[in-house]
């Protein structure tokens, strides 16, 4: 019987306020961010979870809050699981191209937007999804990050380390029911917009928002 894992990113947050870069690590939902989560809340309303996680950083935790609501479901912490880091982005020398090829890159070797490098995040985020199969659980929930997401689905339908062309929205639900074959259900599933309109990656809009600054 395979099991089944809920990756959800976190709701939409404002990385860029006035224009100015602020610290990822502290950011928390915008307005549509906890409106988008109350959407995810709805469809998983009767879904039953042995296990919801998150990473620790206020954008997962007030988005895993807002999923369960007053759902008796354990929850725990694992940093593990936080988002690739970036480097100062003024040092950049070519920052739209850092943007836009952030995750494609040449090399795994290759540095974050200047920062963490892709080989170092896979290691531990790919470590910590080891261990969480380790324990016993039929459903579980981890609410993270798009680079996160795009590298479990990656490793667990390829079974290579690296990431896969998929696009992750605030607040986009993927199923992955693990086994042999394990079967990717649902990617990306955004309730409160069930059809995306825009045609821009993540990191082109994040490189829109930091330009238009």
């Amino acid at each position: 019987m395979r099991r089944r894992l809920l990756l959800l990113r976190h709701g939409e947050v404002d990385y860029f306020p006035q224009g100015r870069p602020v610290p990822p690590e502290g950011v928390g939902l915008t307005e549509r961010g906890r409106a988008q989560a109350l959407a995810v809340r709805a469809l998983l309303e009767g879904v039953p979870l042995d296990l919801a996680v998150h990473t620790g950083l206020p954008r997962t935790e007030e988005t895993l809050a807002l999923v369960l609501g007053s759902r008796a479901v354990p929850v725990e912490a694992w940093p593990e699981f936080r988002e690739i880091r970036p480097g100062r982005l003024k040092d950049l020398e070519d920052p739209e191209r850092a943007f836009r090829e952030a995750f494609q890159p040449p090399s795994l070797e290759a540095r974050f937007l200047g920062g963490e490098r892709y080989d170092a995040f896979l290691d531990r985020v790919l470590s910590a999804y080891q261990r969480l199969l380790q324990r016993p659980w039929d459903t579980l929930l981890l609410v993270a990050h798009g680079g996160v997401i795009r590298a479990i689905l990656t490793y667990a339908l390829t079974g290579q380390r690296g990431f896969l062309p998929l696009e992750v929205h605030p607040c986009g639900l993927s199923v992955l029911d693990l086994g042999e074959p394990p079967l990717l259900r649902v990617h990306n599933l955004t309730p409160y917009n069930p059809l995306p309109q825009t045609r821009l990656s993540t990191m082109e809009a994040l490189w829109e928002a930091y330009r238009s600054g």
